[in-house]
């Protein structure tokens, strides 16, 4: 079940990633942060220790609690988007107001998103950070 997690936090996160890869510039802040799968994929060569492993296994079910909850508030509300935008004469200040709190709940995803990637950040010595950088390419 926590393997389950594990991987549906990270397939979020990497789907995120490439989505704001697509439709944004390089982001300035991917050098500074380590995304779970690097850190999970490289355990063995950047030590991670038993409560390092604890710790950011429990971050992310945390996270993906949140972003569970966050995804099906974010289609309810882009499903309401829909149907405002559907009909023959949108009130502007319906839609508006529909848009702002998609926006809204796409802000929130962001800030949790920065805060998982803070947390991970965190939990990892100076030398783990470094060789993490090195398998990113940015070292």
């Amino acid at each position: 079940m926590k393997k389950t997690i594990l991987v549906a936090v990270c397939v979020l996160l990497y789907n995120a990633n490439i989505f704001a890869q697509q439709n944004q510039s390089p982001d300035p802040m991917a050098k500074a942060f380590f995304p779970p799968e690097l850190v999970m994929q490289n355990q063995q060569v950047i030590n991670l220790t038993d409560a390092q492993r604890n710790s950011l296994s429990k971050e992310m079910q945390d996270a993906q609690g949140e972003f569970v909850g966050l995804q099906w508030d974010l289609s309810k509300e882009t499903e309401k988007l829909k149907l405002l935008v559907a009909k023959e004469k949108p009130l502007e200040q319906e839609v508006v107001d529909q848009l702002d709190k998609i926006l809204g709940i796409e802000n929130r995803i962001k800030k949790r998103q920065i805060v998982l990637l803070i947390r991970i950040k965190n939990l990892l010595s100076h030398e783990q950070q470094e060789k993490l950088q090195k398998l990113k390419g940015n070292g």
